[in-house]
C-alpha cells in the first residue's frame, strides 16, 4: 500500500512538472505611443466659431500650410501611431517582437480666420 501512495505522489509531481515544462510561461507588454492632434483637441473644436489662433494654440503649427483658389486655408497636421507588442515564452526563453507604426493627417479648412471644418487622411506606407 505504501509503494502504491509513493508511486501515486511521483506521478503526480511527474504530470506537475512536465506540465510547466510544456505551457511553461507567457509574458505580454504592449507599448503604444502616439504623437500629433490629440482627440481631446478636436472636441474642443467648434466649427465655424473656433479661430485659426484658437487651433494653433491648442496643436500646435501645422506640417503642411496651403491657400487654395478661393482664399480658404487648408492646415495639414501629421500624425503617428507606434505600437509595440512584445511577447515572451518561457521555457526556453523565445521572444517575439512586433512594431506597427502608422500614420495619418489631421486637416483643418479655415475660411477668414475662422475654422470651418476638419477630416483625417491616411497615409499609404511607403
Amino acid at each position: 500500500m505504501k509503494n502504491n501512495q509513493l508511486n501515486e505522489k511521483a506521478l503526480f509531481a511527474l504530470l506537475v512538472l512536465t506540465s510547466v515544462l510544456l505551457v511553461g510561461c507567457v509574458v505580454s507588454d504592449t507599448h503604444m505611443s502616439y504623437s500629433g492632434v490629440q482627440r481631446d483637441h478636436l472636441r474642443k473644436i467648434k466649427h465655424g466659431i473656433t479661430t485659426k489662433n484658437q487651433l494653433l494654440d491648442m496643436v500646435g503649427e501645422p506640417t503642411e500650410e496651403s491657400v487654395m483658389e478661393d482664399g480658404a486655408e487648408i492646415l495639414k497636421f501629421k500624425c503617428k501611431m507606434i505600437k509595440d507588442d512584445k511577447l515572451v515564452l518561457f521555457p526556453p526563453p523565445i521572444i517575439v517582437d512586433h512594431k506597427k507604426e502608422t500614420e495619418h493627417l489631421v486637416v483643418f479648412k479655415i475660411e477668414d480666420g475662422i475654422v470651418q471644418r476638419h477630416w483625417k487622411e491616411n497615409i499609404e506606407p511607403n
